[in-house]
């Protein structure tokens, strides 16, 4: 059996290599659909890959997860299923974008666009006040700088509903929205440089430190992994080949710092005692553990679950978790009965009576509520993110930074809930415009060169 998953596994990997260098003759920006591809390969093909080659994976015990979901093993034949069912979405995933994607792009090389990297610096700026603001209001909401760094980082937030209610809600939404604001803006003028071959490093390193200082105080890695998502594949687009190669060299301590930071989140007041106690547990295959958790593997194993699972153990969902995403806005008080997020209804589910969200990626979420209809409904979503990326691509309006939002948005997308991803990008909107954040941005001008149009 397992050289029958490693051939299909490789068949997975060479149509994921040919689709993405097609979107790279047609793209040289960071168009949605290269966010899209680049999620559904971190987020479920690389740790699928993985667990093929380990021939599945055991969480170890330290991390504590139910044993509803800790075990995968592709000895068994019960993994064939939600196996083929994630291979035939992934594969048609790619094939789609390999069928409608032109092999020649001279409609979108006729444009490029020329920023300002002074307006985008202020953009960082600006965004990284508002987070330092929310900082501040944070600690004086938890009771002081002690009782914020002694709190779970996931907890606090629960308390903080729990007190200050519905507000409090929209609240969160709000930073979260501007920390992605502050993630694509960063994202942007890395991107800049990169294609400048000019690099401010005083102002870069700055905004490694910012988001250094993000993940200590929300605990959340999210962003910076999309930040280095998205430099990676700007480094690619741009045949920037020897920072690729860095970048790789570096994967090895990025990784375990991703995976050890993860455990040792909750409190930040212990860590100088976490952090050799995480190198003491059993870790099983150190390296295998490592990979699973900068993956978030977790996840991907979720998934293979999920599909076992729905249908048989569990009753569809009949999209009302998408449905959710268009009630958030009511609040509880007016609607007592509105229904917890996907990722919370997963965790009631798979971690009862434990305070967490659980994440099955998009394509577990699609299972859930759709069945065995997801295996088209991926690929479906796949052209329409298609058919957007071309949109941005040729429209003349001035706004830059929203497309690499929802650049940003579509690798998210892959691993989180619909209705978080929506929420979040309806959010955007408010700030993006009171703020002015894109004033004097970008300006689109015709080629004068062989360079292509930029659709970030």
């Amino acid at each position: 059996m397992k050289v029958i998953y490693l051939i299909l596994v490789g068949t997975l990997l060479w149509s994921f290599i040919a689709a993405m260098l097609r979107l790279r003759r047609h793209y040289s920006g960071l168009a949605p659909i290269l966010g899209w591809f680049l999620g559904l390969a971190f987020f479920i093909l690389a740790p699928l890959t993985l667990m093929v080659l380990n021939g599945g994976y055991q969480m170890p015990a330290f991390l504590d997860v139910n044993d509803s979901y800790a075990r995968v093993s592709f000895a068994q034949l019960g993994y064939l299923k939600p196996f083929l069912v994630i291979w035939i979405s992934l594969f048609a995933s790619f094939g789609a974008v390999i069928l409608f994607t032109p092999q020649s792009d001279t409609e979108l090389k006729r444009f490029e666009r020329v920023f300002s990297q002074p307006m985008v610096r202020r953009v960082v700026l600006v965004t990284a006040g508002l987070a330092f603001i929310d900082y501040l209001l944070k600690i004086w909401m938890l009771g002081g700088v002690t009782d914020f760094f002694l709190s779970n980082w996931y907890d606090r937030q629960g308390d903080l509903v729990g007190r200050l209610g519905d507000p409090y809600v929209f609240y969160a939404w709000l930073s979260q929205a501007n920390q992605l604001i502050f993630t694509a803006a960063g994202v942007l003028y890395t991107y800049c440089e990169l294609k400048g071959r000019k690099t401010n490093w005083r102002f870069s390193l700055l905004v490694l430190l910012l988001f250094m200082v993000q993940i200590i105080m929300t605990g959340n890695r999210i962003f910076f992994a999309l930040y280095l998502l998205s430099f990676g594949l700007s480094c690619w687009l741009l045949r920037r080949m020897k920072l690729v190669a860095f970048l790789l060299a570096l994967a090895p301590a990025l990784i375990l710092v991703f995976s050890a930071w993860a455990s040792f989140r909750s409190n930040l007041s212990q860590v100088g005692e976490n952090i050799p106690g995480y190198f003491d547990n059993d870790l099983g295959n150190p390296t295998v553990t490592s990979l699973m958790s900068a993956f978030e593997g977790n996840d991907t194993m979720l998934l293979l679950h999920v599909i076992n699972d729905f249908g048989s153990k569990y009753r569809f969902m009949y999209g009302a978790s998408y449905l959710r995403a268009f009630v958030f806005w009511v609040p509880r008080k007016f609607y007592p009965d509105k229904p917890l997020g996907f990722s919370s209804q997963m965790a009631a589910l798979y971690e009862p009576g434990v305070n967490t969200s659980l994440a099955t990626t998009q394509l577990g979420e699609l299972f859930a509520n759709f069945g065995l209809f997801s295996v088209a409904l991926l690929p479906i979503l796949t052209i329409c993110i298609l058919r957007l990326s071309d949109k941005f691509a040729v429209d003349t309006n001035n706004r830059p930074l929203l497309v690499v939002v929802v650049f940003l948005l579509s690798i998210w997308v892959t691993r989180s809930a619909f209705d978080d991803a929506l929420v979040t990008f309806v959010f955007v909107f408010p700030l993006l415009r009171v703020l002015r954040l894109e004033r004097g941005l970008s300006r689109r001008t015709p080629v004068v060169r062989t360079a292509g149009y930029e659709s970030a």
